[in-house]
């Protein structure tokens, strides 16, 4: 607030300032009269025009009693001396003051607005960076479990990976066992393959051996009876 105090204070300097500058040149007709405006410095000149009070009019030069003057149309002409002031009248001076009262209400207003607006940005600003930090707050809390189950799934699966280590081992083991009994068992297969050929072969061997002592039993037993028949037919033969 005094920092605003101290601007309006200034604005008001400002302005009183440059309305003493620019009337420091300007002369008005004075209150409650009629000024003619002649075409020299004296009655005698004819008259341009009349001038209401509170007129303002510029001084270009003087003469007997008179001054040439320049009014805000352009026009100039030369008016009597005594009849004019260098002070602004009341009117105007109420009608300045009017008009620097209003634009320093419109200063003071702008000011109070701009004040207003810079505490209400400020606050709106302060409830945005609360609601920012709130939010990266939030955020970051977010990423911290993120992080801590990604950590535990790390874990795990750092776990799993060991167990799947070790379980390679053994399946590795188990699998060269695995050739080294399959080596075993088909060495055993063949060999017993080997052995059911040789008793196979030994089986038909002795089936020969004892087709054959059975064909020379029957042999010998033909022989024989044929012999014991080729005897009888001779004895017979010796008895007739």
């Amino acid at each position: 607030m005094m920092k605003l105090f101290s601007r309006i204070c200034a604005v008001v300097l400002i302005v009183l300032g440059t309305a003493a500058l620019c009337h420091a040149q300007t002369a008005y007709v004075s209150d409650m009269l009629i000024l003619t405006l002649r075409q020299g410095p004296g009655s005698n000149y004819p008259v341009i025009t009349t001038l209401k009070s509170d007129t303002p009019l510029t001084i270009i030069d003087e003469k007997n009693g008179y001054c040439k003057v320049s009014l805000t149309s352009g026009d100039q002409g030369w008016v009597d001396k005594k009849f004019i002031v260098t002070d602004p009248p009341k009117s105007i001076i109420i009608d300045q003051l009017k008009k620097e009262k209003a634009a320093l209400e419109n200063k003071i207003s702008e000011l109070m607005e701009s004040a207003n607006k810079s505490q209400h940005d400020r606050s709106q600003t302060d409830n945005n960076q609360k609601a920012e930090i709130a939010a990266n707050q939030a955020a970051m809390a977010q990423l911290e479990k993120e992080n801590q189950t990604l950590t535990q799934n790390i874990e795990t699966l750092k776990s799993q990976y060991a167990a799947l280590r070790t379980a390679s081992a053994d399946i590795e083991t188990i699998v060269k066992e695995n050739k080294r009994l399959k080596t075993q068992n088909d060495s055993l297969n063949a060999t017993l393959t080997q052995k059911k050929e040789n008793e196979g072969l030994m089986f038909k061997t002795g089936m020969i051996k004892w087709f054959l002592a059975g064909v020379g039993v029957l042999l010998l037993g033909w022989l024989i009876g044929l012999s014991l028949s080729s005897r009888q037919g001779r004895s017979g033969s010796l008895l007739d």
